[in-house]
């Protein structure tokens, strides 16, 4: 059998999580998100927050987007700013601009936003014949494995201030960015308006936790929710798997075999690394002999194809082994 580094949802899910889940799963509960479980969670997300939030799982981090950019977005002239690197931009299939809502690109350096350069785009558009900005989007970590510094984010909040936008975090891969740059969720609640600790690439089975802050976005939000297809009915599943994810920070223990393991395959294959990752996701670059060659061991994503070489990326999960990265290394050695 292969070796599977796609991507960091490659399994079921965290074998304690879904031990919860068969512990209740005799139990009868009310639907879409009026149980227990819920107003449990609501509750743990307040106490990590140091805030008074409304909590939503969803399904998935597309999804997620959608509800919560639309939420934000009231009328479809108000427009969203993100780097063209983002998730949003390249990864969703035309989701956002499928609800009529157009995605504004500011420029990035490593798919990260270029903070200096956020209120040019802003003033860009200046009349009613343009779009209006009205949010700002990012991912953290990014798309292409790297993460916000709390500086960072602490300027980027300033300006949205400043510029009246909604401040949106994408928290797909958020539990591994906390345990890189050391700063938790009072942290981020404190900087936006809106974000999500994701659950799906970090071992659970499925769903994201949206954590709305701003009060302004809380109203009739179960209507959008609705509305664009984000409501579960059986919404006390995920209330479960994420009171058991963030108790006593289990879910950044989850993230740290991640990053332990991630941090091992930089060091042994430095040489070929490219792009300045430093969370789960790794970008090498390999000629196309070497790729194809890999690819007879290892299940990997082709990210950038090239005339003479590949870029490919490996990710490591909750659930990465020792023996696994160890046969990694082998293999590369190999070929």
């Amino acid at each position: 059998m292969k070796l599977n580094f796609k991507n960091d949802y490659n399994t079921i899910g965290d074998v304690k999580l879904l031990n919860k889940l068969i512990e209740l799963a005799d139990e009868k509960n009310i639907g879409y998100g009026e149980d227990i479980h819920s107003k449990e969670l609501n509750k743990i997300v307040n106490e990590l927050t140091k805030k008074n939030t409304d909590t939503y799982v969803l399904a998935g981090g597309t999804v997620t987007n959608i509800v919560a950019i639309n939420q934000m977005l009231k009328h479809s002239y108000e427009a969203i700013i993100t780097a063209s690197h983002s998730h949003i931009n390249v990864h969703e299939t035309g989701a956002i601009e499928g609800t009529g809502h157009k995605i504004i690109y500011t420029p990035e350096k490593n798919g990260k936003i270029d903070i200096s350069k956020i209120k040019e785009t802003y003033k860009l558009y200046t009349d009613n014949h343009m779009v209006m900005p009205k949010a700002l989007y990012l991912s953290n970590a990014n798309e292409l494995g790297i993460t916000y510094t709390l500086a960072e984010l602490k300027k980027i909040s300033k300006i949205c201030k400043e510029l009246n936008l909604y401040f949106f975090i994408d928290g797909a891969r958020l539990p591994v960015a906390l345990v890189k740059e050391g700063y938790d969720l009072e942290d981020i609640a404190d900087l936006c308006d809106m974000f999500y600790v994701g659950g799906t690439k970090n071992g659970i089975p499925y769903g994201e936790l949206l954590i709305i802050v701003n009060d302004e976005l809380k109203t009739n939000f179960k209507y959008i929710l609705k509305n664009k297809l984000g409501m579960l009915a059986k919404g006390f599943i995920g209330a479960i798997l994420f009171k058991e994810y963030l108790k006593d920070n289990y879910y950044l223990e989850l993230a740290k075999n991640s990053l332990k393991y991630a941090d091992i395959i930089r060091e042994e294959l430095k040489e070929y690394m490219v792009y300045e990752s430093n969370t789960n996701q790794l970008y090498l670059k390999l000629t196309k002999d070497k790729a194809l060659n890999l690819a007879n061991y290892v299940e990997f994503e082709i990210w950038e194809n090239h005339n003479d070489y590949q870029i490919i990326r490996l990710v490591t999960s909750f659930k990465t082994t020792n023996d696994e990265i160890k046969e990694l290394i082998e293999v590369f050695k190999k070929i």
